[in-house]
């Protein structure tokens, strides 16, 4: 291992990990999200705001979602897919967003309250996270 891989930050370092966060409030506070976390195609959490659900259960969630998604496209060919996104009878919404950035498979997901937009603001998210781990790669 050469020097710039041993000081490289990890994608759960507390300095990205503080980033990433940051980039999480604006989002929620602009769209009243009630949730937002990323986390990694597996389930487990990296970054997330402070909300009143379980952010450890999203994401475990998040990665069963990213299951089903992975088997829709190789079970029935649906193209890949950016999103997937389920609502419950009170019409609040839970949207999953998977992406890659820097080599890292991701996923961003929302609580979205009812009647409430999303995407504009998790496209800028999805951009503004991109560049954090661009940005963090050089170092």
């Amino acid at each position: 291992m050469d020097k710039t891989e041993e000081v490289r930050p990890s994608i759960s370092s507390k300095y990205l990990q503080g980033k990433l966060e940051k980039i999480l409030y604006k989002m929620n506070k602009e769209g009243d999200f009630k949730a937002a976390i990323i986390s990694d195609i597996d389930g487990l959490s990296i970054a997330s705001v402070a909300s009143e659900f379980d952010d450890q259960r999203i994401s475990a969630i998040s990665g069963i979602v990213q299951e089903v998604s992975d088997k829709a496209e190789r079970y029935i060919g649906f193209k890949r897919m950016d999103e997937v996104s389920m609502v419950d009878d009170d019409k609040f919404r839970l949207v999953c967003r998977e992406f890659e950035a820097e080599g890292w498979q991701l996923i961003l997901t929302v609580m979205v309250p009812p009647y409430k937009t999303y995407r504009k603001l998790t496209n800028t998210a999805l951009r503004e996270i991109s560049k954090v781990l661009k940005e963090m790669k050089k170092i």
